[in-house]
């Protein structure tokens, strides 16, 4: 009697979820054991910060006595998405039946370990969200499976919600408008830390991790750098960022005050106006959409309203995962005026979605006037008009004189 259609997928669902969730905190127990030493690893307590630690990373935030991070670490995220798709690999031999459902069901184990493991550690002053480790988890558990099975068998055709082939067109034309972004973001992060490299390494000095704490700090360091990647964006975008109340950094300046002693935090401008000449990076996300917009397919329609129409929903759709993106390293970094931190909550969204689009209008216009001139015949001589010979080509009849 065959099996029931649903095994097909929940096995290696919650599989993949299980190894997933041990290896991350696997992962997590290691950067504790550095940072704490290796003495008492067999202790509750030791299990206790393992787990907050893998939590934290999903994005659960953590409350201590009267300090609150509520700031998600898009690096650690990042992490965990990836461990979680290196699990699904292992684990999905067999390509699944129902891609959609496959997901759903990893998400859903995923983030039902996430919200237990919340719950039983969440004992005297320091406590985790319950709900934000769930969705954190949830995200991150539906992102790594999808990601791990379409490694593993190579079918990304069959993860698509839509078989219209505009839609496909405009999100694969989405990609590298946002990709633009974040690499223009990331060279700005890069050339702020390296102009401000001696201040970093003050605040590292000043810290004086030892060797343990140090490999805490710099790792630390590498999963905090999406993070201000993605503020660096808010502020191409226009909104800009903050660092605590009545704090601002954009495109017209920087308003700072004291900021947390991070050494990734030396890449934040020094506080005053900025040069004229920075506002060009403003272009930044029309440009990126631009980019979509030249990238995206026609289909059947050629007219240029319609690809115009493509070429905007493509800059649409990047403008709206930028926006989400930015949306999620917003939260509190301490307690106090630390509280509010990161990027506005919606404003970068409202912004980056007409900004891209637009872009993305006009990418597509050029693209379509460029191929539309491309497809022109290349002999444009009139008629009437004689044709010169080439030099290299040898006389015809027509060319030679009677009696010669």
């Amino acid at each position: 009697m065959p099996a029931p259609a649903e095994s097909s997928y929940l096995r290696p669902a919650f599989l993949a979820a299980l190894v997933a969730a041990f290896l991350s905190l696997l992962a997590a127990a290691a950067v504790v054991a550095v940072a704490q030493g290796f003495s008492g690893l067999a202790s509750a307590s030791f299990v206790r910060t393992s787990v907050r630690t893998w939590l934290v990373a999903l994005g659960s935030g953590i409350d201590a006595g009267a300090v609150s991070i509520g700031i998600v670490p898009i690096g650690g995220t990042l992490l965990c998405i990836a461990i979680v798709a290196r699990a699904a690999v292992w684990v999905v031999a067999d390509p699944v039946d129902e891609p959609a459902a496959f997901g759903a069901a990893a998400a859903g184990a995923y983030g039902t370990i996430a919200a237990i493991a919340s719950a039983a550690t969440n004992v005297g002053d320091v406590h985790t969200s319950v709900v934000r480790s769930a969705f954190a988890a949830f995200v991150v558990g539906g992102l790594g499976a999808a990601w791990g099975a379409i490694q593993r068998h190579r079918d990304a055709g069959r993860w698509w919600f839509t078989r219209s082939k505009d839609v496909r067109a405009m999100v694969r034309a989405s990609v590298p408008g946002l990709v633009t972004v974040l690499a223009a973001s990331s060279v700005v992060v890069v050339t702020l830390l390296a102009v401000n490299v001696t201040q970093a390494g003050d605040l590292w000095a000043l810290l004086d991790p030892g060797l343990g704490g140090g490999v805490v700090l710099g790792i630390g360091s590498v999963l905090a750098a999406p993070t201000l990647v993605l503020w660096a964006a808010s502020a191409l975008v226009g909104p800009g960022f903050a660092i605590g109340t009545d704090t601002s950094v954009d495109l017209t300046g920087s308003q700072l005050g004291q900021v947390p002693g991070f050494p990734l935090l030396a890449a934040l401008p020094s506080p005053g106006e900025f040069p004229g000449w920075v506002f060009v990076l403003g272009l930044v996300p029309l440009l990126a959409g631009m980019v979509s917009g030249w990238r995206v397919s026609r289909g059947e329609r050629t007219g240029l309203p319609a690809h115009a129409g493509l070429g905007a929903g493509a800059g649409a759709i990047a403008g709206l995962a930028l926006g989400v993106l930015i949306w999620s390293s917003h939260g509190a970094v301490g307690p106090g005026r630390l509280a509010e931190s990161g990027p506005p909550l919606f404003t970068p969204l409202l912004v980056a979605v007409p900004v891209l689009a637009l872009g993305g209008a006009l990418g597509a216009a050029l693209n379509h006037y460029r191929g539309g001139r491309a497809s022109r015949p290349s002999d444009t001589s009139s008629p009437g008009r004689p044709r010169l010979w080439k030099r290299h080509q040898s006389p015809g009849a027509d060319r030679r004189v009677d009696g010669t």
